[in-house]
């Protein structure tokens, strides 16, 4: 086949209808990319979106796992709830002090007489103005303590809980020794919430008498301390 034949075949070729169809094909298939590409950029959007609400909520239930295993008390640091009355505080004393060294790995686990003396000189303050205190102040009928004397007591509440936050052996002897509730117990007759109920025998002490009981459990507290053995400082 000659050029002169090819050029009339060619002349007969309807060009603009192929320019049209070929126009019409390429845009479908920038139509259908473009599609495409904007669910997929969709896609990769949520997936995203996804992921980060996932790993959020990895986040937050460890947050929130955190935050109830820091609200749960520890067994060890629950205080043992114990009313001392006349008639058992010096038992009690003993068993405390005994299970304290009992369960001690060591002797430097165990709080020192000097730290329990420091807590009973602060007490023994307070304890010479109430037993020794003046007549109208404090009359031997009166069972309830002065405003100024409770004030103290608070004080000294205030400052047990300070050391016992600062040495875990003086926390761990206030739990053990119920001297917390047993301190609290002078000015509250009535327990606190979740706390057992304060004998009666206790409630009609007055605040008076049940200060003058706590001391002589702290003093009981310190000479079995000696006597078994407690480390000096």
């Amino acid at each position: 086949m000659d050029l002169s034949s090819i050029r009339e075949e060619m002349k007969d070729i309807d060009w603009k209808a192929i320019d049209a169809k070929k126009k019409s094909s390429e845009s479908f298939k920038q139509k259908e990319y473009s599609g495409g590409g904007n669910n997929m950029e969709y896609m990769k959007a949520g997936e995203k979106r996804g992921e980060h609400r996932q790993a959020s909520n990895v986040g937050n239930n460890r947050n929130v796992n955190h935050s109830k295993n820091n609200s749960l008390p520890r067994p060890e640091e629950k205080e043992v709830e114990f009313w001392v009355t006349e008639e058992n505080y010096l038992e009690h004393a003993e068993k405390v002090i005994q299970n304290l060294m009992k369960n001690s790995l060591k002797k430097d686990d165990t709080v020192s007489v000097s730290q329990i003396r420091n807590i009973l000189a602060n007490m023994s303050d307070i304890y010479n103005v109430v037993h020794f205190g003046k007549k109208d102040k404090l009359s031997s009928h009166n069972k309830e303590l002065d405003e100024a004397i409770k004030a103290k007591i608070r004080e000294l509440i205030m400052h047990c809980y300070y050391g016992a936050g600062r040495e875990k052996t003086v926390k761990t002897f206030f739990l053990k020794s119920s001297l917390f509730m047993n301190l609290k117990g002078i000015l509250e007759s009535s327990a606190l919430e979740g706390q057992k109920e304060m004998p009666a025998e206790l409630q009609n002490l007055g605040e008076k008498g049940r200060f003058l009981l706590v001391h002589k459990y702290l003093e009981s507290l310190v000479a079995f301390h000696r006597f078994f053995g407690g480390k000096d400082s």
